[in-house]
């Protein structure tokens, strides 16, 4: 990624139900995903900064509509964190915070050498091709 941080921020991993719930703490920024058709999630104003981003929960098409996560979604991605150096934490949700949400924070994390341990254990659930795409399009 473009801008180099000493420490990797925290990331939050919630379902939009816990996230609509959540009040951020300090500088913390906002990954908001949802289902193509659903509204925006409601979350704090108190985050420092949201990008919104609609995709299915799918890994391959099933549906000709179906909105797979592709490199225009991962590309917004790093340009955010990359514009929010000083975040101290990232909250990721995703409607229920098992695959698309961790698959990002994982993809993340893996950019920048971030242990993955953590988060791959707390869930075991994340969106394969989400993580892949946001690592294969490193070169920006």
């Amino acid at each position: 990624m473009g801008t180099r941080r000493q420490h990797a921020p925290e990331f939050i991993v919630l379902s939009r139900e816990e996230a609509e719930a959540y009040e951020p703490r300090g500088q913390e920024i906002c990954i908001s995903i949802s289902d193509p058709d659903a509204l925006p999630a409601d979350v704090s104003s108190r985050f420092a900064a949201v990008l919104r981003l609609n995709f299915d929960d799918v890994t391959e098409r099933g549906e000709p509509s179906d909105i797979l996560f592709a490199e225009d979604h991962a590309h917004e991605i790093r340009k955010f964190l990359d514009s929010w150096p000083g975040a101290e934490r990232v909250m990721v949700h995703c409607n229920a915070g098992v695959s698309r949400s961790p698959g990002v924070a994982l993809g993340l994390c893996d950019l920048s050498g971030w242990a993955t341990a953590e988060l791959e254990r707390s869930h075991p659930g994340w969106n394969r091709l989400v993580r892949s795409v946001l690592v294969a399009g490193k070169k920006h």
